[in-house]
């Protein structure tokens, strides 16, 4: 994959939608997300930003639960996290083939947002992904990434992608990202 304006704009998705799956929207992500290029972009997409002033308290609350009920407590299914999906348990091999090559690449997990999240979570990997992505010095990392580490994480999407409402869509667009990075990018790269 070369690095051109098509591929640096996956590694702008892919840091986004990595912070999405981290985290429940708050009023500062929604703010962030209300910004008019950025909503433009989503709703490309097909996800609805919720409406500024149109969210208040309760209506954060209500996309919190669909958060919780999607992304980490999923029924049926697990949290998107790899090890979890591959062998059952969290901190597994994945978990440690990420650190690896985070650490070889002289990227800083921490500073990426895992942010105390598993280094093997969809939104972990994601960021990492789009951090390597943009630097040469992390271009084995990011191809070890797409080839590893991203493919499985459309199955942990699956049941959430299911489901109507903002985190339903955010799923939808993740899992088409996610394809479009392993498959290398857009059509040309």
């Amino acid at each position: 994959m070369t690095l051109d304006a098509s591929n640096l704009e996956l590694s702008h998705a892919a840091e986004l939608f990595g912070d999405l799956l981290l985290f429940e929207l708050d009023a500062d992500r929604l703010a962030r997300l209300q910004e008019p290029e950025v909503a433009a972009a989503l709703a490309s997409l097909g996800i609805e930003v919720p409406a500024a002033g149109a969210t208040d308290a309760a209506e954060l609350d209500e996309l919190a639960a669909d958060f919780f009920a999607l992304f980490l407590q999923p029924d049926p299914g697990a949290p998107p996290v790899q090890s979890v999906w591959d062998t059952g348990s969290f901190e597994g091999e994945p978990a440690a083939c990420i650190r690896r090559h985070a650490k070889a690449a002289g990227l800083d997990f921490d500073r990426l947002g895992a942010r105390g999240s598993a280094v093997d979570h969809l939104g972990s990997i994601l960021q990492l992904w789009a951090d390597a992505n943009r630097h040469t010095a992390g271009a084995d990392t990011a191809e070890h990434l797409r080839t590893h580490h991203l493919e499985w994480g459309q199955r942990a999407l699956a049941s959430a992608a299911d489901h109507d409402g903002f985190y339903g869509q955010i799923a939808r667009a993740a899992s088409a990202l996610i394809g479009e990075i392993v498959a290398g990018g857009p059509p040309g790269n």
